[in-house]
């Protein structure tokens, strides 16, 4: 892990994607359409008016994302909750979790190439996705689902978020698991067949939720040089996501292209399915019977059923969240 740690932050500063001033908000995130409230809100100037410069990296995978934060080369992200369990697993007290944004299965998903049309032909292939990611679980799912064992059946390779759709198409993997809009990419590439999604698996039966929902995090060291400047950015954020979720179709016209390279009837259409979390439903959200619950039956199925290294142990999740940040901020 400690390496892992070292090779990314070592990629992030080398593309210069630090941060740039003392006074700049660094967001990252990917091409996920769950980071539209950020682009929307930088798009038009509602961060700008809440006093924020805000600037956009993107960073492929959410552990990356994570370990952006963690280092102090970012303020904000948005990413999947598997990899900000596996890093609270590992004492990482560097940030602070403060909501879930949205719902959104049945963007992702696990597709074969050609000549494999069950889960039995998958057996002694190599499948590729990211570790650490909503697809990471997703595909583990999947496949004891179907019979198979992760660690034993099938090869797992590591790939980068947008070099997915390339390793498939070129051959490099048998199978690959990732979001939209690589997914889309993936079910063209000729002979493929989608084996089954997130909405296959038990996560989804039982929660209604992606295998790993969408989360929110602030650099920890940044909140507290200054907890209220941080509940005015949260309030901005909402602001924006407010504007999404009434419009959705003024919200792709807005990202298309600078954001997000897909058709833009294409985004039009999976945008409209999103339900996002406002700020004000977010205490029902991060609760038992919201998001808790889910991230309780999560870690205990890494643990106890799937394995693998992505838990060390079972985080003690609460001491990272801090539903106080999405309070109204004092005037100053």
């Amino acid at each position: 892990m400690k390496n892992l740690v070292f090779l990314a932050l070592l990629a992030f500063t080398a593309t210069g994607t630090g941060c740039t001033s003392d006074d700049t908000i660094i967001a990252v995130g990917s091409e996920w359409y769950g980071h539209t409230p950020v682009w929307v809100g930088i798009e038009r100037g509602i961060f700008e008016k809440h006093g924020f410069k805000v600037e956009w990296r993107t960073i492929g995978k959410s552990m990356d994302r994570l370990i952006a934060i963690t280092s102090g080369s970012a303020h904000f992200a948005s990413l999947g909750e598997v990899a900000m369990l596996s890093a609270m697993s590992r004492d990482n007290r560097e940030f602070y979790w403060v909501g879930n944004q949205d719902i959104a299965p049945g963007f992702e998903g696990l597709v074969a190439g050609k000549g494999i049309k069950s889960y039995a032909d998958l057996k002694g292939k190599k499948i590729g996705f990211p570790f650490y990611s909503s697809v990471d679980l997703t595909c583990r799912l999947l496949l004891r689902e179907n019979g198979l064992d992760p660690a034993k059946d099938v090869k797992l390779v590591n790939l980068d978020v947008g070099h997915v759709p390339a390793a498939f198409k070129m051959g490099q993997v048998d199978a690959a698991l990732i979001w939209e809009p690589g997914f889309s990419q993936l079910k063209a590439v000729e002979g493929a067949t989608v084996l089954g999604m997130d909405t296959d698996t038990t996560v989804y039966k039982k929660f209604g939720t992606m295998t790993g929902p969408d989360v929110l995090i602030l650099s920890k060291k940044w909140v507290d040089e200054d907890a209220n400047r941080a509940r005015k950015f949260m309030k901005a954020y909402f602001e924006a996501l407010d504007w999404v979720k009434d419009n959705p179709d003024k919200a792709a016209d807005t990202i298309h292209g600078k954001y997000i390279k897909q058709k833009k009837e294409v985004l039009k259409r999976d945008l409209a399915k999103f339900i996002w979390h406002n700020r004000e439903a977010q205490k029902k959200v991060m609760s038992d019977k919201g998001i808790l619950g889910q991230v309780e039956y999560v870690c205990d199925m890494f643990l106890n059923e799937i394995g693998g290294d992505t838990l060390a142990k079972k985080p003690d999740y609460m001491k990272w969240v801090r539903m106080d940040l999405l309070d109204e901020p004092s005037k100053e």
